[in-house]
């Protein structure tokens, strides 16, 4: 009798720790389910913040008589700034687009000439005083000029897709009744000349009521050194003057 129950209380006690067992085992398995879950959902938050970042990020500025645009991978514009409005804007966009931070320099010889140019590298925006003599001149707040392709991995054209490096003869022949040459401005006439074609042409009234020029015309300007050579600089917005 005493054998038996000892044996039976065995039973007892291997049957309890097997369920214990498993109890434990279950338990382990359930807790293992919970962590991928909890992984997945933070990864589908990062992926998709990724994605804002990206389509934000500036990979063109394309430049207009009337405005620079800053474009994404895709050419989905980010942001676009006229020449009339205040140019802090616009520094602020570009140093981020640019990546650094420009050189800071004044230009001009009088009130009526004067202003602060923004550098960076081979890109420059040129913040012009629009008040001379009391009058606030309805000239564009900003101008620009570009001498290379890319500034700082930043692809860099006009709204046609013209860049400094693409040939300046193609460039005359497509635009004829815009393009001409003229010595350049340190070197006596009829020795070297230099091109200059105008492109995206826009009508805007004149700097100062009393100046006339109603019929003044804005456009984006190629320079080429070489007129059987590549474009060398783009700028703009430049005026004719009513010319």
């Amino acid at each position: 009798m005493t054998v038996r129950g000892a044996l039976s209380g065995n039973r007892d006690v291997l049957a309890v720790l097997v369920l214990t067992v498993g109890v434990v085992l279950l338990t382990g398995c359930s807790g293992q389910a919970g962590p991928p879950s909890a992984t997945i959902s933070p990864l589908a938050t990062t992926t998709t913040e990724s994605a804002q970042p990206a389509a934000a990020k500036v990979t063109n500025l394309v430049l207009s008589a009337t405005s620079i645009e800053l474009q994404n991978a895709s050419g989905t514009s980010v942001s676009t700034f006229d020449y009339f409005q205040p140019p802090d804007e616009l520094v602020s966009a570009l140093t981020t687009a640019l990546g650094s931070t420009p050189l800071v320099g004044a230009w001009g010889e009088d009130d009526k000439h004067s202003g602060i140019t923004y550098t960076w590298g081979d890109f420059a925006l040129r913040d012009s005083n629009r008040v001379a003599d009391g009058e606030t001149r309805n000239c564009p707040n900003s101008s620009f000029s570009v001498a290379a392709e890319t500034v700082n991995g930043i692809h860099i054209s006009t709204v046609d897709g013209i860049a400094v490096g693409d040939n300046a003869a193609e460039l005359r022949a497509r635009y004829p009744d815009s393009s001409w040459t003229n010595a350049p401005a340190d070197e006596p006439q009829g020795d070297s000349v230099e091109l200059h074609i105008a492109v995206g042409q826009v009508t805007l009234p004149p700097c100062e009521e009393s100046g006339g020029n109603s019929d003044r015309t804005y456009s984006v300007r190629l320079d080429a050194t070489d007129p059987l050579g590549p474009i060398t600089g783009i700028w703009g917005p430049s005026a004719d003057w009513g010319a």
